[in-house]
């Protein structure tokens, strides 16, 4: 039996470019590995790859999440760069290797919520639901190392005593060209103390046809008062791609719970960007 080299990957990092790509948090929880044009599959890190090939050898690395909150469902983001190396093996011995990844050059940002400001993307959409605020209390708000941030979107449920849900969507309509668009996604960070589902509202351009209400999925919340922050890619792709044939001409993105399973509810969000590419 042939003896393999070994790449031995503990961690990666990402970073962005600019501040107009928002933070560099990210959930990357898997890597793919082509060794010399030959794709070896997706696994998760930490991991020890065996590969068998020796000498200077062409590594490219992509970087895989879970999709939609979703563990069966990892796949490749289509928005990180592919991180390529060469490197020396030997059979028999091990290289330690650290991915780094970006934001590809085609990765286009429809929107970025990160609180900062006074007007927010999303907003309650009825008045019998709680409204979305701002925190600045520094035990709750969102904190990325090296990065500053000031404010988080907070809702809390009961709100009052005759206010127990909310569904917050987004202030104006998302209008993309769907047979234009590649990959569509919502990264979010998020801290939740009961379930949340997450959705788009299609609008279809013959005003006959009625909107469409589309669950794409369901986080799940921690059902204690100090969960942790969490981030998830949440998938519009082939709802966006199947538009292109059934008339819809824009959408609205919806997150909502209903009545807290524990009485009371927590919910914050930051860091909302809608991702897309051409």
């Amino acid at each position: 039996m042939e003896t393999p080299a070994y790449i031995w990957v503990d961690s990666i990092e990402f970073h962005v470019v600019n501040d107009n790509q928002g933070t560099a948090s990210h959930k990357i929880t898997d890597i793919r590995l082509t060794v010399n044009g030959t794709s070896l599959g997706l696994y998760q890190f930490p991991t020890r790859i065996p590969v068998l090939a020796s000498g200077n050898t062409r590594l490219i690395f992509e970087a895989g999440i879970i999709d939609g909150g979703v563990a069966a469902k990892r796949r490749k983001y289509p928005f990180y760069t592919a991180y390529f190396m060469e490197v020396n093996l030997k059979k028999g011995e091990i290289d330690t290797l650290l991915p780094k990844f970006t934001y590809t050059d085609s990765t286009k940002f429809y929107f970025i919520e990160n609180f900062e400001s006074a007007g927010y993307i999303f907003k309650a959409h009825k008045e019998g639901g709680a409204p979305l605020e701002q925190t600045n209390d520094e035990s709750l708000i969102f904190h990325y190392p090296k990065e500053p941030n000031n404010y988080s979107g907070i809702i809390e449920l009961p709100y009052n005593d005759s206010i127990k849900y909310f569904e917050i969507r987004t202030t104006s309509q998302v209008e993309l060209n769907a047979n234009k668009i590649s990959y569509c996604l919502m990264e979010l960070n998020f801290c939740i103390t009961d379930d949340i589902e997450i959705g788009i509202i299609t609008h279809s351009a013959n005003s006959e046809i009625k909107d469409q209400q589309i669950a794409l999925a369901n986080l799940i919340g921690s059902k204690n008062q100090n969960p942790e922050w969490k981030k998830a890619y949440i998938n519009y792709t082939e709802i966006i791609r199947e538009a292109a044939t059934s008339q819809m001409k824009n959408f609205d993105i919806y997150i909502k719970t209903y009545t807290p399973t524990s009485g009371k509810a927590r919910f914050l969000f930051d860091n909302i960007k809608l991702v897309y590419s051409n």
